[in-house]
């Protein structure tokens, strides 16, 4: 996420800013063809803004700490259960390949496999439009 943004507009639904893609957007009048999308943001603070004032943004302490964690945690799950779902896996699975590895070789290749696939979920999660909390104005610039 950005931390700087400039106010576009203020709602009755909410305050929306756009994300300053460098320090030059604070002083530029005349637009960028660059700018990015607009989003909402709450003022917890109260702080007294009108549209065009550049603001700090952020997201709260627990939800940045409950974000590291879970982009922590879910691939260390996965990979963990990689490992105790192999064997069972190897008997399901009517993969040839599969059976020619030693139990040992197809933890690996599960411990790897899940590894690869929650790291990746995570990664498209956390680029996308989904926000698990909104972000708040932190500080005016």
């Amino acid at each position: 996420m950005r931390e700087f943004a400039i106010v576009k507009e203020i709602k009755n639904d909410g305050i929306f800013v756009i994300p300053m893609l460098t320090m030059a957007c604070l002083k530029c009048k005349t637009g960028c063809l660059r700018q990015g999308k607009p989003f909402r943001v709450k003022n917890s603070a109260q702080f007294s803004i009108k549209s065009g004032t550049a603001v700090r943004i952020g997201l709260p302490r627990f939800a940045r700490a409950f974000h590291g964690l879970l982009s922590l945690f879910v691939p260390i799950s996965f990979a963990v259960f990689g490992f105790f779902i192999a064997p069972a896996a190897v008997e399901i699975l009517p993969l040839s390949i599969l059976k020619s590895l030693s139990e040992e070789s197809a933890r690996a290749v599960f411990v790897l496999g899940f590894l690869a696939f929650s790291t990746l979920v995570t990664f498209i999660v956390s680029r996308s439009s989904i926000h698990f909390s909104t972000p708040e104005i932190i500080s005016i610039m």
